[in-house]
């Protein structure tokens, strides 16, 4: 089997374009020189990869196989040339990292501490909801994933690592705060200080909303948690937030918890790993700090006070 990365690169310009003429104008050839490039492709890998319709060039089973290997082998090769870079510039290693609301929030410590240990090694730091950081994975986009929640990990190795619990805060005296457990259509009958639209928080809260035929009421969407929290205490609404960063101010009485009767609540926090026998060094070190952080913040709220 023997084709070149070039042959890939004009298949996907051919899927993109869905014509020959078109896929040959993106990637600067003639079409005849396209269509030897495409043919080379069909006749390497023994399976036509595309159906001429009225409607263009469509994928055959076979072709949107190869489209989502393609993309993943043409995205390692860009990858390989920016982690070279880097390796010009000093930097030995770079770390590819999703991450969803929940396990974001806890990261600092376990972030600073390994950043400060390795100082040649950067870390790529994305928000994304936990669904999509599967794919990221198994598709070789992210080196490792932070997800949250009851999802489909497709096959993939996970590493349970802590737990939380998304609540809704209230302001003192608010109706909501007296009623300990409520169902998501209850509280969302209320105002709303959401973060941010495009953070996976409140794309999973409208996610949930729209399943119940609920468009959330959202006075104003804050740029953090703390901004959340802080608006919520001066009246201006609930918010749904981790429990784990709501907890001071809980205690304080500054503003009120309320849960949820809805199993998604419950977050068991993962690392999510394609391989960990394919992880480089400097990325089973970052694995061993997210574990360690929170191993010892546990062990932190567990302490009773003196």
């Amino acid at each position: 089997m023997r084709y070149e990365l070039t042959d890939l690169k004009v298949f996907l310009a051919i899927a993109a374009a869905k014509s020959l003429s078109g896929g040959a104008a993106d990637m600067h050839l003639t079409a005849p020189s396209a269509s030897y490039r495409l043919k080379n492709l069909e006749q390497a890998l023994g399976a036509p990869l595309f159906e001429r319709t009225p409607k263009g060039m469509q994928l055959t089973p076979a072709g949107l196989t190869v489209k989502r290997y393609a993309e993943a082998i043409l995205g390692n090769v860009e990858r390989l040339g920016s982690e070279m870079q880097r390796h010009t510039n000093g930097v030995v290693g770079h770390i590819r990292v999703f991450a969803n609301s929940s396990t974001l929030n806890g990261l600092a410590p376990a972030l600073s501490r390994f950043l400060a240990a390795y100082p040649n090694v950067n870390v790529e730091l994305e928000e994304h909801l936990s669904a999509t950081i599967v794919k990221a994975v198994q598709d070789g986009v992210a080196d490792i994933g932070l997800a949250a929640g009851d999802i489909d990990f497709g096959g993939l190795t996970t590493i349970p690592y802590a737990h939380d619990e998304l609540i809704f805060v209230t302001p003192p005296g608010h109706p909501l705060a007296e009623h300990p457990v409520v169902p998501l259509d209850m509280a969302l009958t209320y105002d709303l200080v959401g973060i941010g639209k495009k953070s996976s928080n409140f794309v999973f809260l409208e996610a949930m909303a729209r399943k119940l035929g609920v468009a959330p009421r959202v006075r104003v969407h804050a740029p953090s948690f703390a901004d959340v929290i802080a608006c919520v205490m001066e009246g201006a609404g609930i918010s749904l937030v981790p429990q784990s960063i709501a907890a001071p101010f809980i205690q304080s009485g500054q503003v009120r918890q309320v849960r949820m009767d809805e199993p998604w609540a419950q977050r068991q926090q993962c690392i999510v790993l394609k391989s960990p026998e394919g992880l480089l060094p400097h990325e089973q070190a970052f694995v061993s700090y997210v574990i360690k952080a929170s191993a010892g913040a546990a062990t932190e709220a567990a302490a009773p006070a003196i």
